[in-house]
């Protein structure tokens, strides 16, 4: 539901729970299968409101990131990973906040900087199933209007899932747990997205922002402590 209406939320839910549960990396490869059904389900609301020249650097630095991204989840432990990541999404957090915004260096809005974040969308999307916290931070450090955000941030979750899974197939093999969890979490997953469908015209841009930092705040305390 929180994905459906932000943008951004599953993995920050789903994620630690399904680490907990499976007991093992395997579950980053459930949570990819299931965010990517949820971009599927939205795609036909929100391809119309994409920003396109933000949306097409982004794409550019996914594909550029995501075998860094590959590489370190081969190759480091699931803590060094969350460590990592946590540091990043921190400093994301700081800018969508406005904590930041004495210094305007934060708020400019420049094609390599859409590229730079696309490669960090890209690297913790194979590594962690988290590639949201980079888009949201950065759309709403710019203050684009929030359903450029959310329609932005979930068509990017689009192109880039199937090629985080892809490349964890042929790193490291996909997890015989795969489809005999992702399979009965579809349900309550499609009913979630439905029901973010209907509720998010009921937020405001001030609730949406705040949201979105919230999430982002959610997502630094579950890699640090999870």
């Amino acid at each position: 539901m929180m994905q459906s209406i932000t943008g951004i939320g599953f993995g920050v839910i789903a994620g630690p729970v399904l680490l907990v549960s499976i007991g093992g990396a395997e579950a980053i490869q459930v949570s990819i299968v299931l965010s990517l059904l949820i971009a599927v389900i939205l795609a036909p609301s929100t391809i119309p409101r994409v920003n396109f020249s933000l949306l097409r650097p982004l794409l550019i630095g996914v594909l550029l990131g995501t075998p860094i991204g590959a590489t370190a989840y081969a190759t480091l432990s699931l803590d060094a990973l969350k460590i990592v990541a946590a540091l990043v999404v921190a400093f994301m957090t700081l800018i969508a906040s406005g904590l930041l915004t004495r210094h305007p260096i934060f708020e400019e809005d420049t094609r390599k900087r859409r590229v730079a974040i696309g490669m960090v969308c890209g690297a913790l999307n194979v590594t962690l199933a988290m590639p949201g916290p980079p888009v949201a931070a950065y759309a709403t450090a710019i203050k684009s209007d929030k359903q450029i955000i959310r329609a932005t941030t979930l068509v990017t979750f689009l192109f880039a899932y199937p090629v985080a899974l892809s490349l964890q197939g042929v790193t490291t093999g996909f997890s015989s747990a795969l489809f005999s969890v992702a399979l009965p979490l579809a349900i309550p997953t499609v009913f979630g997205t439905i029901t973010g469908m209907l509720v998010a015209p009921l937020f405001s841009q001030k609730v949406f922002n705040w949201l979105t930092v919230g999430f982002l705040i959610a997502s630094v305390m579950v890699l640090v402590v999870g």
